[in-house]
């Protein structure tokens, strides 16, 4: 008998073998995409949201969610009523892809870019953190940088630094969200920088009939929309028990400045901001201190950067963050 060509009932048992025995080895073929799915899954807490950001249907992620987890032999995620979160094994095995798809980027770029340098920046919604960026680009474009400034809610402000997308990010951290954030760094091989400290504020337009009150409790907002980037943020800054109380999970969401600005504006609507604007300045827009919610929650922020932690930080990184200190200090906040 000829090699290869076996009898057809061996074939056919052995593909019955295959389906029945768990021990019975199939091939592996998990993909880097099936990787940066399951990182993006993990850092965006949602099947919808991680959808969304990686420019995917849903049914198409699920499905190599499940390729992917009945090749490992275990689940990666357990469904929740907020999203999905990592299991036990799960977590681990996200740890170890994260530090494999850094080296996987690392190895592109050294292979594919050599003679290209980059820069980039991940920030939240900050003047100071545009202001400074501009200064940067304007000192070093003659040195052969591709430069790149991404603005985004805190989860997704950490995952560009995590994946190397962005050598520097810009956060701020309150007692809400300390301890989530500290495992999210520490997950993720980075570390916090301290820059200063912050106030809540309320931020509407210069006609909004609250506008020249010298504070805003929630309970005076009650009857206006807020408008925001991203209702998950919201409970950065109050409980629970607030949130609700407040219809503050009912938020107008918007995805950039310019439609926030008009909504807020044309809605008597309002948004919540640290009060960090470094020089740039809207005079048909007015800040508001904002009073303690009653909730013995302290409505103070630490403003900071993150990086890579243990990493050396090249020239252009640290004249960026001195553009920072400086234009925070012109702004009275240093």
């Amino acid at each position: 008998m000829m090699a290869g060509f076996a009898p057809r009932f061996v074939r056919v048992r052995e593909a019955r073998l295959r389906a029945r025995l768990p021990y019975f080895p199939a091939e592996k073929n998990m993909t880097i995409q099936q990787i940066k799915y399951i990182i993006g899954v993990s850092d965006s807490g949602s099947l919808n949201k991680a959808s969304e950001r990686l420019f995917i249907s849903q049914p198409s992620l699920s499905s190599s969610l499940r390729d992917a987890e009945d090749e490992l032999g275990f689940r990666i995620f357990r469904r929740t009523s907020r999203g999905v979160e990592a299991t036990e094994r799960g977590i681990s095995f996200i740890s170890d892809a994260r530090e494999f798809f850094a080296q996987y980027e690392m190895l592109l770029k050294k292979h594919t870019c050599s003679e290209k340098k980059y820069f980039s920046v991940s920030a939240l919604y900050y003047a100071f953190a545009r202001k400074a960026f501009v200064e940067i680009v304007n000192g070093f474009s003659d040195d052969g940088y591709d430069f790149a400034f991404r603005e985004d809610k805190v989860s997704n402000v950490i995952a560009d630094v995590a994946l190397e997308k962005s050598g520097i990010g810009i956060l701020y951290i309150s007692e809400s969200n300390r301890d989530e954030i500290a495992r999210s760094l520490r997950s993720s091989a980075l570390e916090f920088h301290h820059l200063t400290e912050c106030n809540a504020f309320v931020y509407l337009h210069r006609k909004h009939p609250l506008s020249e009150k010298e504070s805003i409790s929630l309970e005076e907002l009650s009857d206006y929309k807020f408008v925001t980037f991203d209702t998950d943020d919201v409970k950065s800054f109050f409980s629970d028990e607030s949130i609700r109380r407040y219809s503050l999970d009912q938020a107008i969401t918007v995805a950039d400045r310019a439609t926030e600005l008009s909504l807020i504006k044309n809605l008597n609507g309002y948004t919540f901001l640290s009060g960090v604007f470094g020089e740039e300045t809207n005079e048909d827009f007015v800040l508001v201190p904002l009073k303690d919610s009653g909730d013995g929650r302290k409505l103070t922020f630490e403003l900071g950067y993150i990086t890579k932690k243990g990493g050396r930080m090249e020239k252009i990184a640290l004249s960026y963050i001195s553009a920072v200190r400086r234009i925070l200090h012109i702004a009275g906040l240093s």
